[in-house]
């Protein structure tokens, strides 16, 4: 299991950095391109759809838990992607996370800083917090601390992330959500994900 598809196993987790919240008063941040770099450390075994768990071996179960700790092992993985933040993103900031099983409430908000909580009572079960803060428009920073399942295989993901706003023009990245590289600003396609 490579770093790509533990964030693979972020992503059918329903997980998501939320950068804006649906409340009366939201985050003062500029609309357009943003630069946006995540520190994060994650440790345990991502999780992956029910489907697929019954279809596993207790071999190849073991193989995905020994590679995500070697993953671990690593340390932090920093990646650095350009997303094009919207009026829609403002909007309806969690239009892509699983809203069957995951519900968020907003914490705290200001037009400077943010915190949201996110629980997912499916399964697995999940919960964490994701705080942001933005000293001005053009700039903001933030942590993200969750934890799906349970026991000593849980998945955890701590993470910093800091954005700085490029530009009013989101160029290339106006249409495209996929996820990027650290290495190309190129969005990765079904193969490279999963790759192994």
């Amino acid at each position: 299991m490579t770093r790509s598809s533990a964030k693979a196993g972020l992503a059918l987790a329903g997980l998501c950095v939320p950068l804006l919240a649906p409340a009366a008063e939201r985050l003062n941040v500029k609309l357009g391109l943003w630069e946006i770099t995540t520190v994060t450390q994650m440790s345990g075994v991502p999780p992956l759809p029910k489907e697929l768990m019954d279809r596993l071996t207790p071999e190849q179960r073991a193989k995905i838990a020994a590679e995500a700790r070697a993953n671990a092992a690593q340390g932090p993985d920093k990646d650095t992607s350009r997303e094009c933040v919207t009026q829609k993103d403002l909007d309806e900031p969690f239009r892509s996370s699983n809203t069957e099983h995951c519900t968020t409430s907003v914490v705290s908000t200001t037009r400077t800083s943010q915190e949201m909580r996110m629980v997912c009572s499916g399964e697995p079960k999940g919960s964490g917090t994701f705080k942001v803060t933005a000293p001005t428009p053009e700039t903001m920073s933030g942590t993200i601390d969750m934890k799906v399942g349970e026991g000593p295989d849980a998945f955890t993901v701590k993470g910093n992330l800091s954005g700085r706003w490029l530009s009013a023009d989101c160029g290339e990245e106006a249409d495209d959500s996929g996820d990027y590289d650290d290495a190309e600003d190129e969005p990765l396609d079904d193969d490279e994900e999963e790759e192994e």
